[in-house]
């Protein structure tokens, strides 16, 4: 049997909106993240897409908006099971710091001309190119590094195959730098290393020797 995994990253965060880094932090969905997971319930139910499961990061912003589109889809009755693989990456002493004040800083560090020319460097990289300065950089030596976030993504998709063995479509809400590494792992060429949207979804296929293909990429509903 194949398997159609629903990749979702969660609704808009206050941190989302004042352009911070989360990470393994949290912060709340907005009012506009809560009606826009609402409202991707409800499209769910009227397209008749029906999950036989659903996984969520444990960032309690993952968690919520799962809630949400699985209420507004009429899908409260899908048993839904969290992941800490599916958590976003960890940024240790950077958690919670302006993303521009970051790429300012890492690209000083790195020898870019300037913060604009880092993101540029980083969409084109062959890894993530961000992680592994943040890492470099941390002060608190705690933040992922490329190799690390990459294997524990995969290694939280597989688990996730394993758990949803018997079921044809189910449901993961992740976040935006996690779905980009599960991507990235399964074709390189599908996306370039920045986050999907909040609340698109990208789909993937695992076929019955559970070798993954991506069929869409941060496509809003």
């Amino acid at each position: 049997m194949t398997l159609e995994l629903w990749l979702v990253r969660h609704g808009k965060t206050v941190f989302n909106t004042l352009g911070r880094l989360q990470g393994w932090s949290d912060s709340p969905l907005t009012p506009e993240g809560c009606a826009a997971a609402a409202d991707l319930g409800m499209r769910l139910a009227a397209s008749g897409t029906r999950f036989d499961a659903a996984f969520a990061s444990t960032a309690p912003r993952a968690a919520k908006t799962a809630r949400l589109l699985l209420s507004h889809a009429g899908q409260e009755d899908v048993p839904l099971r969290f992941s800490d693989g599916l958590r976003e990456c960890c940024f240790g002493g950077f958690e919670g710091e302006y993303v521009q004040t970051l790429y300012a800083l890492l690209a000083e560090r790195q020898g870019y001309a300037d913060a604009q020319a880092f993101q540029t460097a980083i969409r084109g990289a062959d890894r993530f190119l961000f992680l592994d300065a943040a890492a470099q950089a941390d002060p608190l030596a705690l933040a992922e590094d490329h190799e690390r976030f990459t294997a524990r993504t995969a290694a939280a998709l597989e688990e996730l195959r394993r758990a949803a063995r018997g079921c044809r479509r189910v449901l993961a809400v992740a976040h935006g730098m996690t779905i980009t590494a599960i991507l990235k792992n399964i074709d390189p060429a599908a996306t370039e290393y920045r986050s999907v949207p909040n609340l698109s979804v990208s789909r993937l296929r695992s076929d019955e020797n559970g070798v993954w293909r991506v069929e869409s990429v941060g496509q809003t509903l």
